[in-house]
């Protein structure tokens, strides 16, 4: 197995660095068998090939990551983002809540897989299986319900791409001292409403507002949109224009590091 034995080469011998923590730290692997692939990212909707709406939800993916392309993120965010695999599975994202989509580390059970090793030359951990590559060294999975369909004008998968932005892009990962401490202060201060999904913590909290920034707008989680988040959190909203690069309300803005 893939994991056994990266896990064997990570006890014998130092060879890279922790694949939990090693981020975008791996080469480029090829989309399994039975994804299809749509402007770099791969997905894989075959557990719904007998649904009757898979094509409406495979063209409704597509709308989606037409939401993320377009967001303004640098090109070097966006390569990120092509190697996390996203995957639909009726049964995930069921731990606390009937979630539309979810990210993680955990994949569905699969017929075959791919063996992840560490390549000395360039420094990096391979695997040919985008999959199993993201799954050993922590990149993680996007992963999609058929329910998502009920939140089709939605940033959805903005929002799980996100959390993954916030786990391995951003300095330490989700124990990041500037979002934690702007979460505390919403918190205290109740900008949102005690009960709002915004509040729920903060790795919530910052694909929330995040996803509001970028996207403009979220029927579902306070605040709901852009100029709403913007009058609550005004310093915030500074650090989001500082985080990205750019402030998606400045008149005629092109964000100068967007890969578009």
């Amino acid at each position: 197995m893939g994991r056994a034995l990266l896990v064997s080469a990570v006890l014998l011998v130092t060879l890279g660095p922790n694949p939990v923590t090693a981020g975008p730290r791996s080469l480029p692997a090829s989309p399994p068998t039975g994804f299809e692939t749509y402007r770099g990212y791969g997905f894989d909707l075959s557990e719904n090939a007998e649904r009757k709406d898979v094509g409406a939800m495979a063209t409704m993916l597509r709308r989606q990551l037409d939401i993320v392309e377009d967001a303004g993120f640098s090109p070097k965010v966006l390569q990120f983002f092509h190697s996390v695999p996203i995957i639909a599975s009726e049964m995930a994202c069921l731990d606390e809540s009937a979630a539309a989509a979810c990210y993680g580390s955990s994949v569905p059970a699969r017929m075959s897989s791919g063996v992840t090793t560490w390549d000395e030359v360039k420094h990096r951990w391979t695997n040919s299986d985008m999959v199993e590559l993201a799954a050993d060294t922590g990149i993680g999975v996007v992963m999609l319900r058929p329910n998502m369909m009920r939140y089709e004008q939605d940033p959805v998968v903005l929002h799980e791409l996100l959390h993954a932005y916030h786990a391995k892009l951003m300095p330490h990962g989700y124990e990041n001292m500037g979002i934690n401490n702007f979460y505390s202060e919403a918190q205290k201060k109740n900008l949102f409403g005690k009960d709002e999904y915004v509040l729920k913590n903060s790795r919530e909290f910052f694909a929330v507002t995040a996803s509001i920034f970028l996207a403009g707008k979220d029927s579902e989680h306070a605040p709901h949109n852009r100029a709403k988040l913007k009058e609550l959190m005004p310093d915030y909203y500074k650090y989001l224009v500082g985080v990205f690069g750019f402030d998606p309300d400045a008149p005629g803005v092109i964000p100068v590091a967007s890969a578009n």
